[in-house]
């Protein structure tokens, strides 16, 4: 699994705003996480459609944390940009198992899978934007 850049954006997004601790706008924001206006837009919708972040409109206008930082883990950030986490698409969808029709069972490569994905969520869960900028 390899976390995309959207969503490597989006967390460094959140800590910019955890560390600067007032409302930014989008220049100032994606100047910040060194990325284009037009991506930190993209992301950032998602982000507030998420619940994660503020918006404010007008001349003092931009985004905020909406979520206590200290609570606000990478599994939110990420599960807000892509979806829910599968490692393995018979997570997601068993039917899409090439075993299914033989076994109608879980196979043991599923209870693997099943097992690691357990293991990276609680891992995504522990981590906080707050222990990332120990601010």
């Amino acid at each position: 699994m390899r976390v995309t850049q959207e969503s490597d954006y989006a967390i460094r997004m959140c800590c910019a705003l955890d560390e600067a601790g007032e409302v930014l706008d989008t220049g100032e924001l994606s100047e910040r996480v060194a990325i284009s206006k037009s991506i930190a837009l993209k992301v950032l919708r998602k982000l507030r459609t998420a619940g994660i972040v503020n918006s404010h409109k007008g001349a003092e206008g931009g985004y905020e944390l909406a979520v206590d930082p200290l609570k606000l883990s990478l599994l939110d950030i990420i599960e807000a940009i892509e979806g829910k986490i599968y490692i393995s698409k018979c997570l997601d969808d068993c039917h899409f198992c090439s075993l299914n029709g033989y076994n109608k069972t879980c196979c043991k490569v599923h209870n693997a899978f099943l097992l690691l994905n357990e293991d990276l969520t609680k891992k995504l869960t522990a981590i906080t934007v707050r222990s990332i900028t120990t601010k």
